[in-house]
């Protein structure tokens, strides 16, 4: 007897994803190549429906996985396969990513696997996270001297501070891992210092928005783009790590980006209805 297809709405997707583990489940993103490069959902497996029959080995069919497309139709094609090769728990996400009213990361698969490439160690894995944190942090602490507002003020602040002890949390990792002692002086070993979470370098980033003369809600924007493309970067890390301790030390950050894209929608929200109120009339 087949098993009936199971479709999420947009909402139910985002609370299932939300109350799962990275390590428990797959985000299946099935379009083509083109589609997936203008924007996919962090962290998304990409492998296009017409490939999904030769690459089904690369998943494991232990997991729970919820497959998507443009609008649903190649989704539910992806899960009825999936469910006839034994795997037990599958969903289709309704709508696709058309219905999906949250950010989405950018750039090819491979794009962001390019900052891994010869970093099979585990100790070469915590010296880029260790610059990308940096980075972040230097982004944060510039971004909150260039607004007035205060709560926009004390949200970067309090994030710059976070990736500041992310950094601290790495170095001990580090430690425990090598069993050597090192301290933020590996940083000048990195040829990717000066480079944000997402793969931006920081120096062009806060020059777009000092000569743009940007507002609030484009400094949300730009900050809620840069950590969700670190979201995506963070959990191909972790896909990718094989050790135990990194895997958990990535696992961390992925949880603390979650709370950072959180926080900052919902501020862009708040800020956003303050300067578009709903019209009279509407709920």
């Amino acid at each position: 007897m087949n098993k009936k297809i199971e479709g999420l709405s947009v909402e139910k997707a985002k609370e299932w994803v939300t109350g799962k583990k990275e390590a428990e489940f797959v985000l299946l993103d099935v379009r083509q190549p083109e589609e997936y490069t203008t924007g996919h959902l962090p962290g998304a497996i990409f492998i296009p429906l017409p490939d999904l029959i030769d690459k089904v080995g690369e998943l494991d069919p232990a997991k729970a996985v919820l497959a998507y497309c443009r609008s649903g139709n190649r989704s539910r094609a992806a899960a009825a396969f999936l469910l006839s090769e034994g795997f037990s728990e599958v969903y289709s996400m309704e709508g696709g990513i058309t219905a999906w009213n949250g950010h989405v990361a950018t750039g090819s698969y491979d794009e962001g696997l390019i900052l891994l490439k010869g970093r099979e160690t585990v100790e070469a894995l915590m010296s880029l996270a260790l610059a990308l944190e940096e980075g972040s942090r230097i982004f944060y602490t510039s971004i909150a001297e260039l607004t007035s507002d205060a709560e926009a003020k004390s949200i970067f602040t309090t994030i710059a501070e976070a990736e500041a002890k992310h950094k601290t949390n790495i170095l001990q990792a580090y430690t425990l891992v090598t069993g050597e002692n090192v301290s933020e002086d590996i940083l000048n070993r990195e040829p990717l210092k000066g480079v944000m979470e997402g793969g931006i370098r920081i120096e062009d980033a806060i020059a777009f928005l000092k000569k743009q003369d940007k507002a609030l809600l484009d400094m949300l924007e730009i900050a809620m783009q840069v950590e969700t493309n670190s979201l995506d970067l963070y959990i191909k890390m972790f896909r990718e790590i094989e050790d135990i301790k990194a895997k958990n030390i990535f696992g961390s950050l992925i949880e603390e980006e979650k709370l950072h894209l959180s926080r900052l929608g919902k501020l862009l929200g708040e800020k956003a209805a303050g300067i578009f109120p709903r019209p009279l009339g509407e709920g």
